[in-house]
């Protein structure tokens, strides 16, 4: 018969190789999940910021489309008025104040009453007298700035920004401008900054932006649009 001690030993001796399994199996788990927490510290900031830039990415360009869709349905809507009226109230459609208040209704969720500038313009043909011709011909015309109108908040944020279209600059040189021709001209300003989730973590950021669209539009009447006293 075998004694106790035998047995004793024999199980000791099997239990080393297990217990020696089970440490470097433990080992190999612990590793794993440090690699793991490594790769995650590491990836999980560089996920981050390409989301973060991919939101910026999409709001500034849609703070673009609404620049210029603001700026199109402005000057499609003015181009239908014989008439403006200088007048800030919003009594009349034909009111300054009115065609303003739409420009920041347009320009919806950005703050284009704070942060933008809206400049309405109108150009005539100085050849003719800005008159309306009754047989107008191929000959160029002479464009003037028959008048011109800023909202009256545009000063204070956007005081920098001058706009485009001045007496020696009515129309670019390009543009057809005939004999008897006329034009309005409207211009949108927003102030935006494009990095505003991640300008803290690169010291480069460019700041804030001053997105514009300029739209010339010829008037629906054969006349250029005139601006009333209120």
């Amino acid at each position: 018969m075998k004694s106790a001690s035998s047995f004793s030993s024999r199980n000791r001796a099997g239990r080393w190789p297990r217990r020696a399994m089970g440490r470097f199996f433990s080992r190999v788990l612990r590793s794993q999940r440090g690699a793991a927490s490594i790769e995650f510290v590491i990836v999980a900031p560089m996920m981050i910021m390409m989301m973060l830039g991919f939101a910026e990415v999409y709001m500034y360009i849609r703070a673009v489309s609404v620049v210029e869709h603001t700026a199109f349905t402005l000057a499609d809507s003015i181009g239908q008025m014989q008439t403006v009226i200088n007048n800030a109230s919003t009594s009349n459609s034909n009111n300054l104040g009115s065609i303003f208040n739409a420009a920041t209704l347009l320009a919806q969720p950005y703050d284009l009453k704070g942060k933008g500038m809206v400049v309405v313009s109108s150009i005539c043909d100085n050849s003719s007298g800005c008159t309306p011709v009754s047989a107008p011909t191929m000959a160029a015309g002479t464009p003037k700035l028959l008048w011109q109108a800023k909202a009256p908040w545009s000063g204070s944020t956007m005081a920098s920004q001058n706009p485009a279209v001045t007496q020696t600059n009515a129309l670019p040189s390009g543009w057809p401008f005939r004999n008897g021709d006329s034009a309005i001209v409207v211009e949108v300003y927003l102030a935006y900054n494009p990095f505003t989730m991640t300008a803290n973590f690169w010291s480069d950021a460019p700041g804030t932006q001053i997105i514009s669209r300029r739209v010339y539009v010829r008037p629906r009447l054969p006349q250029p649009l005139t601006l009333a006293a209120s």
